[in-house]
């Protein structure tokens, strides 16, 4: 019966999944035969679909902690609660996804039937569907460092709170990209129904989706770290704050991705208002968003090293100042992605705009 439990908490995605393609049918006319819908709400369903859609793999993470969940909890059953709770975390990434598809449907017209007209929305749409969809990828890394958890708490229960830390770690790439979809949604006008947006920062809402989304996989090597910060935290307590230093190197390609995101919704007007006009402007800002998006997955090879320089550093404490430079070695990838994204917005000319 428990078993049945950890399992069915990872149907909840799908069951997200089937809610917002019924309510897409629904409110788009498709069931009824009304097909009055525009291009600019094709689009945004589109944006929905990817948002809950990406968000849903959270449920491989989810999947992870749940089988460490079942583990526990047939060795003592009492661990039931605490392995729900681990469990239940890496449900967030979907939450996310649910809650941006839904603004999306209902900022766009969708639930009052007055559909918008503007197809640059719809861009702005994908590009929040993007952001917080990729950024859901997250809960992966989450799922790894919450089934480290749930083995250190079976061992030792009081270890349960620092166990539930390394697995918030991982969690704020999620909230980078639920935060860059909404200001998406702010700025462009969607939730105020002002579409004055142009089709270039409809592209540049996408580059800004691409950097922060695909930057928040980095997460993955943060629960590599985080599984080994909570393994070495069991063993000896006095570990638990390099662990978490070792865990927050694989923070930055996030941050590098939430940077060039911010970069380009300020240069291109997004949060002024006055907006680019040059549509291969907001194409170019594609490429940013994708080269510091694409170099964050750089993390998860320096989640790898970090992990092993915990494991170094609980052994030898004096191991920890070179273990961190060997993780910084996988650093340089993030940077050069975000050397050259700024470079693109550079030779854009969208800084002095």
């Amino acid at each position: 019966g428990k078993g049945v439990v950890f399992s069915a908490i990872c149907e909840t995605q799908a069951i997200y999944g089937l809610l917002v393609a019924v309510l897409l049918l629904v409110f788009s006319g498709l069931l009824s035969g009304n097909y009055t819908i525009t291009v600019a709400v094709g689009l945004a369903a589109i944006g929905c679909g990817l948002s809950i859609g990406l968000a849903g793999i959270s449920a491989i993470g989810q999947g992870i902690a749940a089988s460490a969940g079942i583990g526990a909890t047939a060795e003592n059953p009492e661990l039931f609660g605490k392995g729900v709770v681990f469990a239940a975390i890496c449900e967030t990434q979907a939450i996310y996804g649910l809650l941006v598809a839904i603004l999306l449907m209902s900022f766009t017209g969708m639930f009052t039937g007055e559909l918008i007209t503007t197809l640059a929305a719809g861009v702005v749409a994908i590009g929040c569907g993007v952001a917080v969809g990729f950024a859901g990828f997250s809960a992966i890394g989450q799922g790894i460092a919450a089934a480290a958890g749930i083995g250190a708490t079976a061992e030792k229960p009081e270890i349960f709170g620092k166990g539930i830390v390394f697995a918030a770690i991982c969690e704020t790439q999620a909230i980078y990209g639920l935060l860059v979809a909404i200001l998406l949604m702010a700025f462009t006008g969607l939730i105020t129904n002002d579409m004055t947006m142009t089709l270039a920062v409809g592209f540049a809402a996408i580059g800004g989706g691409l950097a922060v989304g695909l930057a928040g996989l980095s997460a993955i090597g943060q629960g590599i770290a985080g599984a080994s910060g909570i393994a070495a935290t069991s063993e000896n307590e006095a570990m638990f704050g390099k662990g978490v230093v070792f865990a927050a190197v694989c923070e930055t390609q996030a941050i590098y991705g939430l940077l060039v995101a911010i970069l380009m919704m300020a240069f291109t007007g997004i949060i002024t208002g006055d907006f680019v006009t040059t549509v291969s402007v907001g194409i170019a800002s594609i490429g940013a968003g994708l080269a510091v998006g694409l170099g964050g997955f750089s993390a998860i090879g320096q989640g790898i090293t970090c992990a092993s320089g915990i494991a170094a550093t609980s052994r030898h404490p004096e191991a920890m100042g070179r273990s961190l430079v060997f993780a910084a070695m996988s650093e340089t990838f993030a940077i050069f992605g975000l050397l050259v994204a700024i470079l693109i917005l550079f030779g854009l000319g969208i800084f002095s705009l």
